[in-house]
């Protein structure tokens, strides 16, 4: 709730009170993870916490693109790459993780996979996307490949 309404650290405050009571709490491991991982914020602790909600949901497909977005907004591509692909084998329809994924395989310099990733986003769910700024990407991409 609160991060719907822009207000992080009372987000973070109150995943915090729920793992301090139940530290194993699979949700708010990755919820924090993944709400430290979009604003770049303590890295190296958002993948120890969405690795911890991967033990308790190995095959969690969003648990998944927190830990591949992590990595991302770390600068590790590769390993971003790695849990990028699993999260959109997992949630096809999901239109964040394809849009994620896109990004990923942007950064590592593969426009024409992440043309795909990004269609694929615009044609998902809808869900928590600025579809406005996904065609911006694929424009931005295709421009690219033309030169």
């Amino acid at each position: 709730m609160y991060s719907d309404v822009d207000r992080s650290p009372d987000a973070e405050k109150a995943l915090r009170q729920i793992l301090a009571m139940e530290p194993a709490n699979a949700n708010a491991l990755n919820y924090l993870g993944y709400l430290l991982a979009r604003r770049g914020d303590r890295l190296d602790e958002a993948i120890d916490l969405v690795r911890r909600a991967l033990v308790a949901e190995p095959g969690n497909g969003a648990f998944l693109d927190s830990l591949g977005w992590a990595y991302y907004r770390k600068g590790d591509f590769g390993e971003a790459e790695k849990y990028m692909v699993a999260a959109a084998d997992k949630l096809p329809r999901n239109s964040e993780v394809q849009d994620h994924l896109g990004d990923v395989l942007a950064r590592r310099g593969r426009l024409p996979d992440a043309l795909e990733a990004w269609m694929r986003a615009l044609d998902g769910d809808g869900g928590d996307v600025d579809r406005s700024e996904i065609q911006k990407k694929i424009n931005d991409a295709r421009g690219k490949l033309r030169r």
